[in-house]
């Protein structure tokens, strides 16, 4: 007796997600760039200014490090080899492409918004793209890298109690990274809001390609299974 495959469980569409997280990232956008944000930015800097001392100096630092480009890199090498051994060759690109868009929505933000970092001294000119990109705090670069990473883990954890923990684990990683950013003074508060929703819109489209991918798989394998069959 021939068993036809189990269905996949219904799930919200995804691309719902993506469309909220998208206006969302758009508003926020716009408001920044019309500077209708400047004093709220300003108040929190104020007060993490507040917070200085050489033990958090110290923790802030170590913080930070987890939206480096170091520790991106090495991170993606050990979540792509979890994504190949969960879901082959897809999983991988899934991440690697997610990623990308994650890149280059930061780099067209940073270029369009211009919204300076707070320790600027100088404006760059206009023809100078990498300073002005360098100095451009819209989205926060560590804040962007650091919400990929532990974001697309938290996501791939399932639900029982421990992953739950996980899951908290991820979020206060995060969030803490953000804090430390702005503990440094090298963002602003929306640079950091920035960051958190392209990582949000990418994950989104990662669900979406997930979403798809495991669609065309479930209609290949009854194909398969009525080829079977007849």
């Amino acid at each position: 007796m021939i068993q036809t495959p189990a269905k996949p469980k219904k799930q919200t569409d995804p691309r719902k997600a993506l469309w909220i997280w998208a206006v969302a990232l758009g508003i926020l956008s716009y408001q920044v760039a019309s500077g209708h944000l400047a004093s709220m930015d300003q108040q929190v800097a104020s007060w993490a200014s507040f917070l200085h001392s050489p033990f958090f100096d110290r923790v802030m630092q170590a913080l930070t490090f987890f939206g480096s480009s170091t520790w991106t890199t090495v991170a993606l090498i050990g979540l792509g080899f979890l994504a190949f051994r969960h879901g082959g060759i897809a999983s991988v690109l899934i991440l690697l492409g997610s990623f990308l868009v994650a890149a280059v929505m930061e780099v067209g933000l940073r270029l369009s918004i211009a919204q300076w970092r707070p320790d600027t001294i100088v404006v760059p000119a206009s023809m100078d793209v990498m300073t002005r990109f360098e100095l451009a705090g819209f989205p926060s670069g560590h804040g962007f890298r650091s919400a990929f990473v532990f974001g697309w883990f938290a996501q791939q954890l399932k639900d029982a109690r421990w992953a739950q923990a996980g899951k908290v684990g991820c979020v206060v990683l995060i969030g803490l990274v953000g804090i430390s950013r702005l503990y440094l003074n090298r963002h602003w508060a929306t640079d950091v809001l920035g960051s958190w929703l392209v990582v949000l819109v990418a994950l989104s489209i990662a669900r979406c390609w997930e979403h798809g991918a495991c669609k065309h798989a479930f209609a290949v394998r009854e194909k398969l299974s009525s080829l079977k069959a007849s």
